[in-house]
């Protein structure tokens, strides 16, 4: 009972110092006019780089399967976790661009080239999204300043004789193209759109000649032409993803190669091979090897690893002795070869 009521009398004066420290604080913010509050510094939200740097490349990987909305959620929760992180912010706006949202758009990579000065991937948006709104001279503004980060890249340079083209202005907009063809000769765009700009210029006889030059890259897939969604108007309209630093490869390792045949268990030399498969067929942790032949009347063999350097042949025994050359009737080889390796293989498990 004492050591109850002692504890009851400690609660009693536990809450009425708290009723004091209240109301004392209470009259010291009534008497400064608030400036208590105003003297505490305000708490800051803390940075998670990595999960900043985690969900853009989820947001990037959303961009490449053009869902652009859960690509969008994704950097913003990047920029939650960092708000400074400036190669999310481009990202957001290739993001918004990609779903008409011009306005949002430019404002994301606006801010995005002041943060990333010399990144030709948000100037070269930028330069998209002010063609897109129209404002023609400050997108051929943008993409100058992609051909100065990146002089060696052709795509900035189409895109300024496009511009140019469409301000009539056609001796700027062919010495545009003419770079980009001199940097990339099956620049595809390029060539049509020269073509167009000789035309409107009135010289017939040059936009025939690329006209040719456009319709025999197309024809025989040496390049492709510009399209308007994600990803068709150049590499620099990709979203980007983080470098993490440059990877160094480690130093080489030395081998030695000693040319000879491969003979079977009975000292016969197989004949020569146009191509080699390393598998483990029986699922005993070894690789075994299936050649196939580069002669017409040669058989392709598959070769179990025995270990120690060793292998066996067991084409006859596995159903697998296929006749021909490897090139021509590589299909039907290929399929024969799948199916009788996985029916040898269930039947040796």
């Amino acid at each position: 009972m004492i050591g109850m009521k002692l504890r009851r009398a400690g609660v009693i004066l536990a809450g009425a110092a708290l009723v004091v420290v209240c109301v004392k604080s209470a009259r010291l913010r009534a008497e400064s006019g608030g400036r208590m509050a105003d003297a505490t510094p305000a708490a800051t939200e803390p940075v998670d780089q990595n999960a900043a740097a985690k969900r853009n490349s989820v947001g990037v990987a959303y961009m490449g399967q053009q869902r652009f909305g859960d690509a969008q959620n994704e950097f913003d929760a990047a920029l939650a976790a960092d708000g400074n992180y400036a190669l999310a912010k481009l990202n957001l706006g290739i993001s918004l661009m990609a779903q008409q949202k011009s306005d949002a758009a430019l404002a994301a990579l606006s801010e995005a080239t002041e943060k990333r000065p010399n990144d030709p991937f948000a100037w070269y948006n930028l330069g998209l999204v002010l063609k897109d709104t129209g404002e023609l001279e400050k997108s051929i503004a943008a993409f100058e300043r992609v051909t100065k980060i990146a002089p060696n890249e052709a795509d900035a340079f189409y895109f300024i004789g496009y511009l140019n083209t469409q301000l009539q202005k056609y001796d700027a907009a062919i010495a545009a193209y003419q770079k980009a063809i001199a940097i990339f000769p099956f620049h595809a765009s390029a060539e049509f759109g020269v073509a167009r700009a000789y035309q409107r210029k009135g010289d017939g006889d040059s936009a025939r000649e690329h006209l040719q030059k456009f319709s025999k890259i197309t024809t025989n897939h040496l390049g492709t032409p510009f399209g308007a969604g994600y990803g068709d108007q150049g590499k620099f309209s990709l979203a980007e993803y983080a470098q993490n630093g440059v990877l160094t490869a480690p130093a080489a390792i030395p081998v030695k190669f000693t040319q000879g045949a491969i003979a079977a268990s009975g000292g016969a030399a197989f004949g020569p091979s146009m191509g080699a498969c390393f598998f483990d067929f029986d699922g005993d942790g070894k690789p075994d090897l299936f050649l196939v032949s580069a002669t017409e009347g040669g058989t392709s063999r598959l070769l179990r690893n025995l270990g120690d350097g060793k292998f066996a042949d067991l084409t006859e025994q596995s159903g697998l002795k296929i006749v021909g050359k490897g090139w021509d009737a590589r299909r039907g080889i290929l399929i024969t070869m799948e199916k009788r390796i996985w029916q040898f293989a269930s039947r040796m498990a």
